[in-house]
């Protein structure tokens, strides 16, 4: 797929860093247009329109074969978390399901971080996501995230597992 059009899909914004993307950049230029692959080749990921993002050249060399980073925020006093990536790639083939991806100690953080959970799911996996909070009696707030039921299937991509 031409760099073009993934810029007419999402504008012309490195994903990677954030920066704007000069359309007629020269060839030898670390900040020209490249396609990077959201989930690596090498790591599972396929050519298909969703795991295909635009990157300043300079950002998809030295980002490599990494999987994104999805850490959650280090101010955020959360009691548990998951680990994000599982997360997306156990939920996105399966649509409806849900499960509690963090336990937050107050309400506000909850919500801050159901917004910001929705927002990074979507960023790295679209096709629709949601994520709700819910109190328990006892104080702590469980933070849930899920494809809605009629979502496409999607597919978070699997790190490669070596052979025996």
């Amino acid at each position: 797929m031409e760099p073009s059009r993934i810029a007419e899909r999402d504008g012309w914004w490195c994903w990677v860093c954030g920066g704007a993307i000069e359309p007629e950049a020269p060839v030898d230029s670390p900040w020209r247009a490249s396609i990077d692959h959201v989930v690596p080749r090498s790591r599972g990921g396929g050519n298909d329109p969703p795991n295909l993002r635009l990157a300043h050249r300079r950002c998809n060399v030295r980002r490599g074969s990494h999987l994104p980073e999805l850490d959650w925020p280090t101010d955020w006093p959360m009691l548990m978390t998951v680990h994000l990536w599982t997360a997306l790639a156990r939920l996105a083939p399966r649509p409806g399901s849900a499960e509690v991806v963090a336990i937050a100690p107050l309400i506000d953080l909850a919500e801050r971080a159901s917004t910001w959970l929705v927002e990074r799911a979507e960023a790295f996996v679209p096709g629709g996501w949601e994520s709700w909070c819910e109190p328990a009696l006892s104080g702590p707030v469980t933070v849930w995230l899920r494809r809605p039921r009629g979502a496409d299937p999607g597919n978070a991509g699997r790190p490669k597992v070596p052979e025996p």
